[in-house]
């Protein structure tokens, strides 16, 4: 499937060590007899021995229905890496064991529709965390690669492109915060690549028909596309002055971005994570789908500085993504709350600066400072008001006036008082330095 992709660097050795771990590893995932003598895998020692006498988890019973499937599939993971045997202490293959490969398989082919079977283990990859999938994509390709990004998108990857010796080449946004696909046409060139967040991180914009546009223009140069799609669970129907988040219309849009991964998954390397679907942030659990070059060069590259995964995140993070595919009630949840609190701000007339296409997608709501620099207004929130928001520059690729606001970050409890009144202490900071 890897064919003809030009863009990408020739394929790096995969390290010795690395390579014995994962035949090992293998083996003994398929219950077959190994004798391991391929490294200092000291953890591996007390493996048939108990740590623990008795090892009990109990789930909080008051806990929301939704938080309880979440608590149920961490303790299944905890006990799986614990008890009977310590898993936890040893190394697993960086890339992800068969076993979660699998999982992620079903992902990709599931919510994406990407044609994998259970066998195509060279066609995904598990990493430690979303950021480090973003990070070894993009340094699989050619240093000299052109990477084509919207003028909104997340902060960390101009600096990684041109860190490898890419060139990074911002697109303007039109007024609803859409890409300027004309000025793409007119700038595309052979062999580059897009990258995109969609749905957009931080403007929260969300189109089905831009993403499938924009993997049209790139291949038909012999290029490829970039997507990182953590937050296509979170996707809001937005109203006049209310988000609504509707199951239904989620998984219309869904289907939409299918269209696109049928036609193009041997072009694209599609990333996604945990941490937006099942709010666990912490864990470090990330994995993409791509062509067996593109997943080879990502390997490679993880071999050589892993070594080995996060052994338990890993195994944690299998429990609860086969739970997520058989139940999403915990992310619907998530939904709810995140509608609720972007209705909030828009009750309360924030200068939001918001898609003008009714969907919505992020975890983030962004400001508009007026003429006011969005870092000046960020350092003055916090000397102010001790209140802590990001300055929209490093996602605008240049000095902004616009700031970004996390929905996330306070916690949840019920009412989501707290919430309340912390978007009501934001306001009246922003009216007393007139932003309102």
């Amino acid at each position: 499937m890897g064919g003809g992709q030009r863009f990408l660097i020739p394929i790096p050795p995969q390290p010795a060590i690395r390579n014995a771990m994962a035949k090992v590893a293998e083996r003994e995932d398929r219950g077959l007899p190994i004798i391991d003598f391929t490294s200092g895998n000291v953890g591996k020692l007390p493996h048939y021995m108990r740590l623990f006498s008795r090892m009990e988890i109990e789930v909080n019973k008051t806990l929301p229905d939704e938080l309880q499937e979440l608590s149920s599939s961490i303790s299944l993971g905890l006990s799986t890496s614990f008890d009977s045997n310590p898993l936890v202490l040893a190394y697993s293959p960086a890339g992800g064991t068969n076993s979660i490969k699998r999982c992620v398989s079903r992902y990709f082919r599931d919510v994406h529709g990407v044609p994998l079977t259970d066998e195509d283990m060279d066609r995904v990859i598990v990493t430690s965390g979303g950021q480090r999938c973003i990070a070894v994509s993009l340094r699989s390709l050619k240093p000299s690669t052109k990477v084509f990004m919207n003028r909104w998108d997340y902060s960390a990857i101009q600096p990684i492109v041109e860190e490898h010796g890419g060139e990074v080449i911002r697109l303007n946004c039109n007024e609803d915060l859409s890409p300027d696909l004309t000025e793409l046409e007119e700038k595309v060139e052979d062999e580059a690549i897009f990258y995109l967040s969609m749905s957009n991180n931080p403007s929260g914009y969300v189109s089905a028909r831009d993403l499938e546009n924009i993997a049209f223009l790139m291949t038909s140069k012999g290029g490829g596309v970039i997507w990182d799609a953590p937050y296509v669970f979170t996707i809001l129907k937005l109203g006049k002055n209310k988000a609504e988040f509707d199951k239904r219309f989620g998984e219309t849009m869904i289907t939409a971005f299918q269209r696109t991964s049928k036609l193009y998954y041997d072009k694209i390397c599609i990333l996604s994570s945990l941490s937006k679907t099942y709010l666990l942030a912490g864990l470090r659990v990330g994995f993409a789908t791509a062509s067996t070059h593109w997943i080879k060069n990502m390997s490679s590259l993880i071999g050589r500085e892993d070594l080995s995964s996060p052994t338990s995140s890993f195994i944690i993070g299998e429990s609860v993504l086969q739970r997520f595919l058989e139940d999403q009630s915990i992310n619907h949840w998530l939904c709810k709350i995140l509608a609720k609190r972007l209705t909030l701000l828009m009750e309360e007339k924030l200068p939001l600066i918001l898609p003008k296409n009714g969907v919505f997608g992020a975890l983030y709501a962004m400001v508009d400072t007026d003429k006011k620099d969005g870092i000046a207004v960020s350092e003055r929130l916090l000397e102010q008001s001790d209140i802590a928001v990001v300055s929209g520059e490093p996602f605008y690729g240049e000095p902004v006036n616009a700031i970004r606001l996390s929905l996330v970050a306070i916690p949840w409890i019920k009412g989501d008082e707290e919430w309340v009144k912390n978007v009501q202490r934001l306001k009246k900071t922003l009216y007393t330095i007139g932003l309102i």
